[in-house]
């Protein structure tokens, strides 16, 4: 299995950036406010405290530590809170994409996905819809051509029991079977198939990677045609 390795890691700029700057502001804002509540109640606790001794400072950091966790728990909670909106963001339209996709696999080609205002991956949404209603043309196209297929094999067994197949009607039905033909290719010639690519591939290879032994065959069929 082939493994690609990412070299551009600033694909979608915005979307990107606003998350970078969510999770900075959070880091900055734990970081400050941790240190803040450090300062104010170890160095008020320090100052209110007369004839300061090192038991009386033991107690004093105890106390800290002890206030410093709460508070720590506290914005745990709160970040979480934050977390999981913001990850909404982005989980809820996953969830909904998904979706689409098992109803579009099923055979539904007139669904459509709709994400709430405000929601994240809106480029995606429309090349999904976009993607479906290609899908959904192609397969009209199709039924067409079958419809159309089935009224040529109908006219013609209809003749066959009128044994009325005339030269002109045999040609009549080779050219409206013809152009089915040319429209079944027309159709089908967008879609790239895994079997499609192993076959190029294996021509790229037998191109590059002659047998020698071919080769020299080939030099003998040159040489006798040039002897001949």
């Amino acid at each position: 299995m082939a493994k690609y390795k990412r070299h551009t890691y600033i694909i979608k700029t915005g979307l990107q950036l606003r998350y970078m700057g969510i999770l900075v502001i959070c880091m900055l804002t734990v970081a400050a406010s941790v240190g803040w509540i450090i300062y104010h109640t170890s160095w008020s606790h320090i100052i209110n405290t007369p004839d300061l001794s090192i038991d009386k400072l033991y107690l004093i950091f105890e106390q800290v530590n002890s206030q410093l966790v709460w508070y720590i728990l506290a914005f745990m909670f709160i970040i979480a809170l934050i977390s999981i909106f913001v990850s909404h963001k982005i989980a809820g339209p996953v969830y909904r994409l998904e979706e689409s996709t098992k109803l579009i696999a099923a055979g539904d080609l007139t669904h459509k996905v709709h994400l709430r205002h405000g929601d994240e991956l809106g480029d995606l949404q429309d090349a999904f819809n976009a993607m479906s209603e290609s899908l959904s043309k192609m397969v009209y196209k199709d039924r067409e051509i079958i419809e159309r297929l089935a009224k040529t094999g109908e006219n013609l067994q209809r003749k066959v029991d009128d044994k009325n197949l005339s030269k002109e009607s045999l040609e009549e039905i080779a050219y409206e079977l013809n152009s089915i033909i040319e429209e079944l290719k027309y159709v089908t010639s967008g879609f790239k198939l895994l079997e499609d690519e192993k076959k190029e591939t294996q021509q790229v290879e037998d191109k590059t990677s002659d047998n020698p032994e071919e080769k020299e065959e080939r030099k003998e069929e040159g040489k006798d045609i040039s002897n001949s």
